[in-house]
């Protein structure tokens, strides 16, 4: 609709400055009948595409109207060479351009009326009446360019205004994630530890072995409500502090699989190169995906050999996790582990495939840049 009436008044203003201009170069040009509608066009045509092209709409007019002073010249007794109505299109097309158009064309826009002046006048006078109508047009050009360069400005504010609030937005819905994840989880897993801390005391038939074994299940109970706790205070965080966050990473590897080891995995580690020059989110990927690995392995191809090879080079870490094939299984997980395993390799820039072994096993590869600084928040959970 605003496009519409946008062309509405152009045409009307365009056939406003024909009436004017037809029948009054009659007057003060030195034209014919016939000859007079086209130089009327002139001064009419180049408003109708001004507001989407100022430039060439002031080039044509302009054009036009030196055209005209040269060609045609004033009627007998008139001194302008070119139609007053012209002049008058010609100043405002040169404010248009100088509010809208790059400052080159500005320029040439307002020395382009000095030279349309003259041409039109031819004396000194006319020089003269022509450079305070530049200055007036320049002025006003410059006024309208400040307008427009500030409602830009506010423009961009609102924008980022609204980026803000829906940035704020995304952080309230991860602090009330947080809080229902904690909730939910965090009750559930202390219990544990305390049921299997206190079951040597509460069952009188317990003996050492089924002690350590309780006992191994409230330290990796106690750990992973501790792991759960930095995943929270990651999602309350903002940007900058989930950078800040302390994450679990290469340093942590070998508690990882010793972790893995104590808990019955007949496990195979081989080891090379320097962990040294791993950046932070490459580091936090590798222990991520290791520990995802070793969790499917367990759980779904239990008392069978698992072996992890671990790669380091100057450029990338390499992570190779085979186990055989499954004799038995805990049940099916959640199905996010391994698209989980695939987000984080993708979030450092890295590769992953994983599929059936030749003899029924499972194999995990993983390339992950060695230098790669950032790591993309993603929050996944085991399959």
């Amino acid at each position: 609709m605003g496009r519409g009436w946008s062309w509405a008044g152009r045409i009307v203003l365009a056939g406003v400055l024909l009436a004017v201009a037809w029948p009054t170069a009659l007057v003060e040009l030195a034209v014919t009948p016939a000859t007079a509608l086209p130089v009327a066009l002139v001064v009419a045509l180049p408003v109708l595409v001004a507001p989407e092209h100022p430039w060439r709409a002031w080039v044509a007019s302009a054009l036009g109207g030196v055209l005209i002073a040269v060609f045609v010249g004033p009627a007998a007794g008139d001194t302008l060479s070119v139609q007053a109505a012209h002049l008058v299109v010609l100043c405002g097309l040169t404010a248009l351009v100088v509010a809208r158009c790059e400052p080159w064309t500005g320029g040439v826009g307002t020395v382009g009326l000095v030279v349309v002046f003259v041409l039109a006048t031819r004396t000194a006078e006319g020089a003269g009446l022509g450079l305070f109508f530049t200055v007036v047009v320049l002025a006003v050009g410059l006024l309208g360019r400040r307008v427009l360069t500030q409602r830009r400005q506010i423009a961009e504010a609102e924008e980022l205004r609204a980026d803000e609030e829906s940035r704020r937005a995304v952080l309230q819905e991860r602090t009330r994630v947080a809080r229902d994840l904690h909730d939910v989880v965090a009750h559930s897993m202390s219990m544990v530890v305390v049921r299997a801390e206190t079951a040597r005391y509460r069952l009188p038939a317990v003996d050492e072995a089924a002690a350590g074994e309780f006992s191994a299940i409230g330290d990796a109970a106690r750990a992973a409500l501790t792991e759960l706790r930095g995943v929270l205070t990651v999602l309350r965080a903002d940007d900058e502090d989930a950078e800040l966050a302390p994450q679990p990473g290469a340093d942590d590897v070998d508690e990882l699989l010793a972790a893995t080891s104590a808990a019955g995995v007949d496990l195979t580690v081989t080891t090379s190169g320097d962990p040294a020059g791993l950046g932070p989110a490459a580091s936090v990927s590798l222990y991520r995906i290791l520990a995802e690995a070793l969790a499917n392995a367990s759980r779904h191809a239990a008392d069978v050999p698992v072996a992890v090879t671990i790669d380091h080079t100057p450029d990338a870490v390499r992570l190779r996790v085979v186990n055989g094939p499954g004799r038995s299984a805990a049940g099916a997980g959640s199905g996010l582990g391994l698209p989980g395993m695939r987000e984080r390799a993708a979030a450092v820039a890295g590769s992953l495939t994983m599929g059936p072994t030749g003899d029924g096993g499972f194999a995990v590869d993983a390339r992950l840049p060695a230098g790669h600084a950032r790591l993309d928040p993603v929050v996944g959970s085991g399959a």
